[in-house]
């Protein structure tokens, strides 16, 4: 699981019901029946007008799979792997067809299809994994533009559900009870905005700026793949592609890729 996002997910809510509860003494006013079905329910319904139902579905899973699922493999993981690879290679030509699916990352399983396959020059197989990289980027990132565009809606129908309430409000001044009219339209004014405000930066905000920096870093790792698969269709030493492709990596993560004894074959 991402105990990140699911750290946040629970921080974003004691906070929220920890401000519900110390901000007065009766909570239940917190809890409007009307505010919700407006910003819910008008939030729902604009995405189902902006989306088609099977995209916002499709969407859905990409947010269980990568924001509340596992990490998978790392960049670090990739060059490892490649170093391993282009040892194996280097001595067998049969061992990439034999450890084609060591590591559960499709990209780099398709990527060394290719290259077990054969048939296909460097330049070619280059243009079609870049072509494939960049085709998965781009539904990455429109999945991730989805929430960013739904994180318009609540704070929208927030507005309204405060429009609604001060209509109300006004409606009723000048009769008898108007006075008890006028708290319970307040709150739900000021509750339904508060639901849009809470849902937008606490919910469809954050999935999306945690899509997008995934998405990012999925393009860092197809890059790895890119170049290691050139590196193995030249046959290139391990020391030559682990310096070549742990210049994707951050500094400190360096020193965790270069197995000794390869240095010490070179």
């Amino acid at each position: 699981m991402n105990i990140s996002f699911l750290s946040g997910l629970f921080i974003a809510l004691v906070v929220f019901i920890g401000a519900i509860i110390s901000s007065t003494s009766t909570a239940k006013v917190f809890f409007n029946i009307h505010a919700f079905f407006i910003v819910i329910g008008g939030t729902l319904a604009s995405s189902l007008i902006s989306f088609p139902l099977s995209h916002l579905l499709d969407t859905s899973k990409v947010l269980f799979k990568k924001v509340m699922g596992r990490t998978g493999v790392t960049a670090i993981d990739l060059v490892r792997e490649f170093v391993r690879l282009s040892e194996g290679y280097r001595n067998d030509p049969q061992f990439i067809a034999n450890n084609a699916k060591t590591l559960n990352y499709p990209f780099l399983q398709e990527a060394l299809e290719l290259l077990v396959e054969g048939g296909v020059s460097l330049e070619e197989m280059e243009s079609i994994l870049n072509t494939r990289a960049e085709v998965i980027f781009l539904e990455h990132e429109e999945e991730a533009h989805t929430f960013k565009s739904m994180a318009r809606f609540p704070p929208a129908f927030g507005l309204l559900g405060a429009v609604m309430g001060m209509i109300s409000l006004m409606q009723g001044l000048g009769s008898p009870d108007s006075f008890k009219q006028i708290g319970p339209a307040m709150a739900m004014a000021m509750v339904a905005t508060l639901y849009g405000i809470a849902l937008a930066n606490f919910v469809f905000i954050p999935i999306s700026e945690n899509l997008l920096k995934l998405n990012k870093s999925d393009l860092l790792k197809r890059n790895i793949v890119i170049d290691g698969i050139k590196l193995l269709y030249l046959k290139k030493h391990p020391v030559i592609v682990d310096e070549t492709l742990k210049c994707y990596l951050k500094p400190r993560d360096r020193k965790k890729t270069s197995p000794t004894k390869y240095r010490e074959a070179a």
